[in-house]
């Protein structure tokens, strides 16, 4: 009995251990953010048994025994170990490296480990960009990376933003985008990529190269910092659809408080009078004094503007076999203004396939196609909403006595408010689609294809040709019942159609070698550009019927303009990328670029540049510190040209110009521009050093940068003589630096099994400074705002000291004012204020360019709940308030009406502002002048991720639902709109905040 009690032991034992031989393991591998981990690797610890997680993070594989560990691994996440036991579903959450070092950023023309960079490099990634849910791609930087100011255009729907990397570098004044400080945008590839033609949602990361190093490979297209966008490509693995959708309300915020009927009447009538017995009020009608007598008072803005609806909605499918990966996506965006009939609309769609045709062979394309419509209503309604006197009335029926003012009624809207002035129209009609109109429609499209050889192990010879177009139209109209055609012209029109097209040929040979402790990266690089834009503008008068901006024919011509622009660059590049026992880095780039449009003895120019790093976190004496997990000091030295110039200012140019002979009408040419034949390059030399840490096990990392750049040969409309027949040339003088400081810091504050809180901060502080403005020591140039010592962009005016009090008439009187009138600094003490060559009190007192800027992300999880901020800041930049400059700020004349700001009167003698009614008062344009400096919180977000039983059971790999709201708090001292931008009110909307609830799943 106990032999055989013992056999039946022995077979179990044996049929255990068979079926242990036998036995599979599968599950599934996540991040932190609960979404699935395609390629993760699954190794079994001390063989060469493993496989690599699918599309939807699921793994499946034998192991030999119960005491098997399986190592868990994938690029930016700390490698765990778990032994198998008796589990046959092991599922994983893995941990992200806080550091990242494994990190694959992209340099331009190749890729490399963020552990090996040499220049200064800011990346934002997916997350991020989903997170902040932007309507335009540039919007996700906001805040994020150190060094990047991104500051919006206006509030419009669909306006773009303007990105500054490391200061202004270019001292042209003009709009043009010649002279632009913008850097470049490469997106998949493609050279000068429309960000606001793409989808955020498709973005996969973006790097930011921000030193003369990391941009040098691009020389001077790059010589205003590179944003490198990556979109989101095909994985191996089944076809994996996702889907990401928001909808949400549009709501006005952050307004500035405009005076009530009561407010306007005691301002310009009450207070004036106080201030000034002298003063003749302007007389008000009936109708505006039953308005302020009955306590009613009519808000124009809420009139015209309200809660608007904004969604977006985008899916995607990708997967691929061994050989062939892809991906492909579609999008919907509605952006509602807050003005009535504005709205913004965009469509998307992209298309990516990578296919390795055989062993040596890769081909491959990305494309892009975006369709826009911009509806922007009338530029003057918001103006005349903020015009409008609150004591007017909104219908005609309110008007008590029309003859008064010779009031019209249009749709029961009374014209002119019950008001005797016809400089604003009632907003109401002006908005009205049947009278203005502002539409914009365009569609771009860009793409990038390449052949990828790879005849022997490590060496790659590719081809790239990227091309884009960009066709736009822009109509206006504007009807008779306009402040334009003054309610009695017939309509006017207006259209613009562009059309942009580039192409770039890009010849890249890549050659990779490891020889003992050497590892070398060689890299040659050709490339053309080609660009060429085609321009019409044309504008037609007493058109019988709203036509919009069609059927011109039936109007009277008044102008027709159409422009040419072509220009070209050819490059040739070399860079080199040594690295020693993992420890020391070199990196070396030269490149020759010839741009057309500069001087035929000037268009080449060679930019070198050289960077190195030393990984001291490699090193033993830093190995045996404890806090200290990571370290790499880094330095390099550039140099990289721009060519700032519009084509052809190299020629002399002629424009047409009328002649009357006998009565006649004829048209002759005469010389436009002064050609400057010797127009060169200008050239930035740049200085970077930066040191990157890692302290307690990776749970802080930091990054410092500290620069100097120097911008010289500056490409400049210099003004000479008009003796000479011209008043100005483009030509090469000037000198500016900037110099800064950048600190990005990420930590992790607290993690265990359930809760986790991350921190991420920058911060920047740029010096701008002019160094030379001119050949001949020339120190200011008033007119076009450069001064040497101070930053381009600089104020130049009288300084406000605040205002004449009563006790100080005796001293006001000596300067010709009164109290209650605006005082300025007398610089030199003569008792007068004067602004003449000879004598100038007038001085710098600040700049648009901020002291510093800083942003700050926290991210905290608990479970399956999350939850995130931003918070950006900009501090110390200067405006002159276009509000307060222009009729929004004229205290008390009483024609229109004015912000409500504590105004100097006798019984309130404030120092805030001046007072209504005062006679001398020439110096009260210093007022105007105030910091636009803010703390905004741009958005907060709360989700929910479905945990993974529940996904399971529902077939998706990942499902969040969440709420958000955009821009709900701004801080600030400023009075007027956004400090963001200096808005005048014309041309722009309103600021907004927006509350949202969305969804992303994939399954």
């Amino acid at each position: 009995m106990k032999k055989l009690k013992l056999l039946l032991i022995v077979l179990v034992l044996g049929y255990a251990s068979t079926s242990w031989a036998q036995s599979r393991v599968s599950g599934v591998v996540i991040g932190d953010d609960n979404t699935p981990l395609p390629g993760a690797s699954i190794l079994v610890k001390g063989t060469t048994v493993g496989v690599v997680t699918d599309v939807d993070g699921n793994y499946s594989l034998e192991v030999p025994s119960p005491s098997s560990v399986l190592v868990f691994s994938f690029v930016g996440f700390n490698t765990e170990e778990v032994t198998v036991g008796s589990r046959t579903v092991i599922d994983l959450t893995m941990v992200p490296d806080v550091t990242a070092m494994e990190e694959i950023v992209v340099i331009g023309y190749g890729t490399s480990e963020k552990k090996d960079v040499t220049g200064a490099i800011g990346s934002v990634e997916s997350a991020d960009i989903v997170r902040a849910n932007p309507v335009q791609a540039a919007k996700a930087i906001q805040g994020q990376a150190a060094g990047v100011i991104v500051s919006k255009q206006n509030s419009r729907p669909g306006a773009g933003y303007s990105i500054n990397i490391r200061g202004l570098s270019n001292i042209n004044t003009s709009d043009e985008a010649e002279y632009s400080n913008e850097p470049l945008v490469v997106i998949d590839g493609v050279m000068g990529g429309d960000m606001n033609a793409l989808n955020p949602s498709d973005i996969e990361s973006m790097d930011i190269l921000k030193d003369a190093s990391s941009t040098a490979i691009y020389g001077s297209r790059g010589a205003n910092g590179v944003i490198i966008i990556t979109t989101k490509r095909g994985a191996t693995g089944r076809p994996r659809v996702s889907y990401s959708g928001y909808v949400g309300v549009k709501t006005p915020a952050h307004l500035p408080d405009m005076m009530n009927a009561q407010q306007f009447y005691q301002a310009s009538v009450t207070d004036a009078v106080l201030n000034n017995p002298d003063f003749n009020p302007r007389p008000y009608t009936s109708t505006e004094l039953d308005m302020v007598n009955s306590g009613r008072s009519t808000n124009w803005l809420e009139e015209i503007s309200g809660p608007s609806m904004q969604t977006s909605h985008s899916i995607s499918v990708g997967g691929g076999s061994d050989n062939t990966n892809y991906h492909f996506s579609g999008g919907y965006l509605n952006e509602g203004g807050n003005l009535d009939n504005t709205k913004f609309q965009r469509f998307n769609i992209k298309g990516s396939m990578d296919s390795k045709v055989n062993d040596y062979l890769k081909i491959g394309f990305t494309a892009n196609y975006s369709v826009g419509k911009q509806e922007l209503g009338s530029n003057e309604a918001l103006r005349s909403a903020y015009r409008a006197r609150p004591t007017g009335v909104i219908n005609y029926s309110d008007v008590l006595n029309p003859d008064e003012n010779q009031d019209i009624e249009w749709n029961g809207y009374a014209g002119w408010m019950g008001i005797n002035d016809k400089q604003v129209l009632n907003p109401l009609i002006e908005l009205d689609p049947q009278n203005f109109q502002d539409e914009t429609r365009s569609q771009v499209f860009f793409g990038n294809a390449y052949l990828e050889l790879t005849p022997i192990e490590g060496l790659s010879i590719k081809s790239s040709l990227s091309a884009s177009v960009d066709n736009s139209r822009w109509g206006q109209f504007r009807g008779t019942m306009t402040k334009d055609r003054k309610t009695t012209l017939l309509p006017r029109s207006f259209r613009q159609t562009d059309a942009i097209s580039n192409y770039t040929l890009d010849n890249i040979i890549t050659y990779q070698k490891e020889v003992g402790n050497h590892n070398f990266t060689i890299t040659g690089v050709q490339s053309s550009f080609s660009e060429r834009i085609e321009e019409m503008d044309s504008y037609v008068d007493e058109l019988p019927y709203s036509s919009l901006w069609y059927a011109y024919g039936t109007g009277r011509p008044v102008q027709l303009d159409t422009r040419l622009t072509e220009r070209s660059l050819l490059s040739y590049m070399g860079r080199v990328i040594y690295g020693f026992n993992d420890k020391y880095i070199l990196t070396l780039t030269g490149r020759w670029d010839g741009a057309s449009q500069l001087a035929e003895d000037n268009k080449w120019h060679f930019f070198p540049s050289a960077a190195v790093a030393w990984r001291l976190g490699e090193e033993e004496f830093i190995k045996n510190i404890d806090a200290i997990s990571d370290m790499k000091l880094r330095v390099s030295y550039g140099l990289v040209g721009n060519t700032t110039v519009r084509p052809y200012a190299t020629q002399a140019t002629v424009t047409q110009t009328p002649y009357d002979f006998g009565g006649t009408p004829a048209f002759g040419y005469a010389p436009e521009f002064l050609a400057d034949e010797q127009l060169e390059w200008a050239k930035s030399k740049e200085l970077n050093i930066g040191l990157d840490m890692g302290f307690l096990d990776h749970r802080i990392g930091a990054s410092l940068e500290v620069y100097n750049r120097t911008t010289v040969d500056l490409i400049y409309d210099e003004q000479i003589p008009t003796s000479t027949g011209f008043g100005e040339i483009t030509t090469n003088v000037g000198e500016v630096a900037n110099r800064g400081i950048e600190l990005s810091l990420n930590t992790v504050n607290i993690v265990n099994n359930k809760f986790k809180w991350t921190t991420s901060v920058n911060f920047a502080k740029n010096v701008n400074e002019v160094l030379s403005i001119g050949t001949e020591g020339l120190q200011q140039d008033i007119a076009t705002g450069l001064f040497v010592g101070h930053p381009i962009t600089a104020h130049y005016d009288y300084e406000f000291d605040g205002i004449w009090q009563l006790d100080e008439a005796a001293e006001a009187a000596e300067y010709n004012q009164v109290p209650g009138s605006v005082k300025v600094v007398d610089q030199n003490n003569d008792r007068m204020i004067s602004s003449n060559e000879d004598i100038d009190d007038r001085r710098v007192i600040g700049s648009e360019q901020p002291d510093w800027t800083m942003g700050m992300t926290n991210k905290l999880t608990y479970g399956n709940f999350d939850f995130s901020f931003l918070i950006y800041t900009s501090q110390g930049a200067t405006f002159r308030n276009s509000m307060l400059s222009g009729t929004m700020g004229q205290i008390g004349v009483g024609r229109y009406n004015v912000l409500d700001v504590n105004y100097w009167t006798v019984n309130n003698p404030t120092n805030d502002y001046y007072g209504p009614g005062i006679a001398n008062n020439p110096h009260r344009g210093a007022i105007f002048y105030q910091k636009a400096s803010f703390v905004r919180v741009s958005d907060i977000t709360f989700g929910y991720t479905l945990p993974r039983a529940s996904l399971d059971k529902l077939g998706f790999s990942n499902f969040r639902i969440y709420a958000q709201v955009t821009n709900p708090f701004v801080f600030t001292d400023w009075d007027g709109m956004d400090p963001e931008f200096n808005s005048s009110t014309y041309n722009d909307g309103i600021p907004s905040a927006t509350y949202l609830v969305g969804l992303n799943f994939s399954f």
